[in-house]
């Protein structure tokens, strides 16, 4: 099996910090059944409740729009309450493009040609540490004023005043000369 963009980006999401959270929407019911979330990047509808009774209420969720319909009946000054799980910065697909833009970073600076086929299957399938150095090179990306990443088998700290450009640069060379350690960028 090979690679996907998918599994990239759960990896990506740990480095930059984008741990999925839980939140609590509470609405009045007055004339319309629609409820807007506050939050973007939702993952998932965990509880809909009308009046703190989650029982029998049917509802669909649009992802599209972050809208909660609720088809069961309900009165006016209902109070409806809605608990669901998001991402708080990135959605799969700003992550994604990112990581499309890691790989043609990588093959600007020579270290190799990674594609991403129809599948969203990379190939040819990095190794571990490839796949790692894709992640972190991701998360530079997204994060560019982070300056330290940290994976199991390598952590780097960069000074504020590289550009991003440079720190992917820098992390590819170092990755090319170094198997495993602490580094730092200057």
């Amino acid at each position: 099996m090979s690679l996907t963009l998918t599994s990239l980006v759960t990896t990506v999401r740990y480095l930059i910090g984008d741990i999925s959270s839980i939140e609590k929407d509470i609405f009045t019911y007055g004339s319309s059944a629609v409820f807007t979330l506050s939050e973007e990047n939702i993952i998932a509808i965990s509880a809909v409740s009308v009046n703190d009774i989650e029982s029998g209420v049917t509802y669909t969720f649009d992802s599209d729009t972050n809208k909660v319909t609720i088809t069961s009946s309900m009165t006016s000054g209902d109070t409806v309450t809605i608990d669901y799980t998001y991402y708080p910065n990135y959605s799969a697909n700003e992550i994604e493009s990112a990581i499309r833009s890691s790989l043609v970073h990588l093959s600007i600076n020579n270290f190799y040609d990674f594609i991403v086929e129809e599948d969203d299957g990379v190939y040819p399938e990095p190794d571990t540490r490839e796949t790692n150095l894709i992640a972190m090179l991701t998360s530079i990306l997204l994060e560019p004023n982070n300056v330290s990443y940290s994976l199991p088998d390598v952590k780097i700290t960069s000074p504020d005043n590289l550009s991003t450009s440079d720190k992917i640069r820098k992390t590819i060379a170092i990755f090319k000369k170094n198997s495993h350690g602490i580094f730092f960028l200057a």
